[in-house]
């Protein structure tokens, strides 16, 4: 005979309103209070897991779109180098003046 026991007792305290409604859906539907717990505690377990495995596989995606977005990041930084031979197309932003003759552009030497 197996001398160790596939069952524990568990004790727990529970509302009496709570019992009480467990109780006649026991009698009503002639099953245990012991199946509908177990039943209700394995629903939660079952369901705590996969949510544990798509919260993993939520992480380690967002995980992984971190170090895409690095590697993605470091190499550009890397192979964007300045070329001497292009000319410089930048120009600074206009600052307003009160004299409407003056021509930022000439005073620059870049002429119109």
């Amino acid at each position: 005979m197996n001398t160790q026991s596939q069952h524990s007792s568990i004790t727990f305290y529970s509302p009496n309103q709570l019992k009480s409604s467990l109780d006649e859906l026991v009698k009503f539907k002639r099953i245990s209070r012991t199946s509908i717990i177990n039943n209700l505690i394995e629903q939660y377990v079952r369901s705590e897991f996969q949510m544990m495995k798509e919260d993993k596989k939520i992480l380690s995606f967002i995980d992984d779109l971190k170090l895409r977005s690095h590697q993605h990041k470091s190499s550009n930084h890397n192979s964007v180098k300045p070329n001497p031979n292009l000319k410089n197309d930048y120009e600074p932003s206009m600052v307003p003046t009160i004299n409407d003759d003056y021509d930022w552009e000439l005073e620059r030497g870049w002429g119109r």
